[in-house]
């Protein structure tokens, strides 16, 4: 499994790409454009809609992940009180450098005046291994997706694995000691 291969896990934490095939073997460009592609699929879902995806990089620095923020289509997640916009949605993690996702526990992003907002950046206590109470239809369709698209969904097991021995991951979002997790996920501002 890539997520765990030495090599591949080397190439992570330098922000290398695991491998050069298919869309990763054409550089940086081709694999946002794919992952735009996986987004706008995602948006296609028929209970479920992007409320978010961050190609940014937060606005500075370095992420090695596009995070994803899905709330239901319904707009049962959605309320609003004093200016401010609250969503609940199920954060999706797209590995940047390999074809791999990471979904989190539902969280909620707010917005209010002047564009100021809140969320949350993802970590390894937040990552489910199966549909949260509520999300069963919607986990299935986000899986269906990930599956089209040949995208792993890894669990918290994988995830939590620690790197092996002299491994440093530059991120500010975990740690020592790191793991695959920090590998995959992580942000440099």
């Amino acid at each position: 499994m890539i997520a765990t291969d030495p090599v591949a896990l080397r190439n992570a934490v330098n922000d290398q790409p695991a491998g050069a095939e298919g869309v990763w073997a054409g550089g940086r460009a081709s694999v946002e454009g794919f992952l735009r592609w996986v987004v706008a699929d995602l948006d296609r879902m028929p209970q479920l809609s992007v409320h978010h995806a961050e190609f940014g990089h937060y606005g500075s620095g370095y992420a090695s992940y596009v995070d994803v923020l899905i709330t239901k289509r319904d707009g049962s997640t959605r309320r609003s009180e004093g200016g401010w916009t609250h969503v609940e949605g199920l954060p999706l993690n797209l590995c940047r450098l390999a074809p791999l996702a990471a979904l989190c526990r539902p969280r909620v992003h707010s917005a209010g005046p002047g564009g100021a907002g809140s969320s949350g950046l993802p970590v390894l206590s937040l990552v489910t291994d199966e549909a949260p109470p509520g999300w069963e239809q919607e986990y299935r369709q986000i899986r269906q997706v990930l599956d089209r698209h040949d995208i792993t969904l890894l669990d918290s097991r994988t995830l939590g694995r620690r790197l092996e021995a002299g491994l440093v991951v530059d991120t500010i979002l975990g740690d020592p000691p790191y793991t695959v997790f920090d590998a995959w996920f992580h942000w440099i501002d």
